[in-house]
């Protein structure tokens, strides 16, 4: 990709928390009408790098262009303006209002039935006229991305939106976000849903501790070793009968072996497919989920 072919272009972005080194030399370029995705594990950097794109947050470092411009002296509400929208990991609706007039708020003087297209467009017009307190978790996502697609963005930054999603809202998410896509916005997901992610994307970037260490189609970053060292790790749970034995004849020593799943043998499953990958340990437990549960929870 060329700089004069980015719509978005962060060069060797940093973000510093006092001692904290939240980003450091971030590279990222987003295409018009393309979707790219942001994984990592928790922690690693992933809606920081968000909020330094949105302006929500103040670079220490390097440099930030979207549509050709220098945006690092605008605020959020200047980038929203200038065609950003994103949504967030907690919910930020008006309670107070009904579905209708939270997504009418954020169309920003759009058609007068703007909010009508969006709803109909998640199959969620039914809900025009509740309160969001009413909605289950799934709904109120839904109700989110909805706001965010009012503005009729060119760059729409998602903060797992997933997450709480059945498989069939799942679905209905993926494909909203491919139409998206092909309508030239562009479209930045973070999720730790990796069906979904390594599904739909065209482009993946791999952070861990504030730094990318990965980039490319998802089929490359999905077995890229260093992606799979920090991210998607190996089996250290396997039961004794189907381990390896190292060298002293323990179980699980160097002879144990890595994880076996979809991603490793490069098979991206459907989206909403069951994986059976609920958890992982890799270099760290870093409490891994995906649709934005920790293994074990209820939905």
């Amino acid at each position: 990709m060329t700089a004069s072919g980015a719509l978005l272009r962060a060069e060797a972005v940093s973000l510093h928390y006092g001692g904290v080194r939240a980003l450091h030399e971030v590279d990222v370029e987003i295409a018009p009408g393309e979707l790219v995705g942001i994984i990592g594990p928790n922690g690693a950097g992933k809606s920081t790098l968000l909020d330094a794109i949105t302006g929500f947050a103040s670079l220490s470092g390097g440099s930030l262009t979207f549509a050709g411009r220098d945006v690092r002296g605008c605020g959020p509400s200047e980038r929203a303006r200038l065609g950003m929208a994103r949504t967030w990991q907690t919910l930020q609706l008006f309670e107070d209002l009904t579905v209708a007039e939270n997504v009418r708020v954020a169309a920003h003087g759009r058609a007068r039935d703007a909010e009508g297209d969006v709803l109909a467009r998640l199959g969620i017009s039914a809900l025009a006229d509740r309160l969001p307190g009413e909605l289950p978790h799934g709904r109120r996502v839904l109700v989110g991305v909805a706001r965010a697609l009012a503005a009729d963005p060119t760059l729409l930054l998602m903060d797992e939106p997933a997450a709480g999603l059945d498989s069939r809202e799942r679905g209905l998410l993926g494909g909203m976000l491919r139409d998206v896509a092909a309508s030239g916005a562009s479209v930045v997901l973070v999720d730790h849903d990796m069906p979904l992610v390594l599904g739909i994307c065209d482009r993946v970037y791999v952070l861990d501790f504030g730094v990318v260490i990965a980039a490319g189609e998802p089929a490359a970053v999905r077995n890229d070793p260093g992606v799979v060292a920090a991210y998607l790790g190996t089996d250290d749970a396997e039961p004794e009968s189907e381990r390896g034995s190292g060298n002293d004849g323990e179980p699980g020593g160097e002879g144990g072996r890595e994880w076996d799943h979809e991603y490793g043998r490069g098979t991206v499953p459907a989206p909403g497919a069951q994986t059976g990958l609920e958890t992982r340990r890799g270099t760290r437990d870093d409490g891994w989920r995906r649709g934005g549960r920790p293994a074990g929870e209820a939905p």
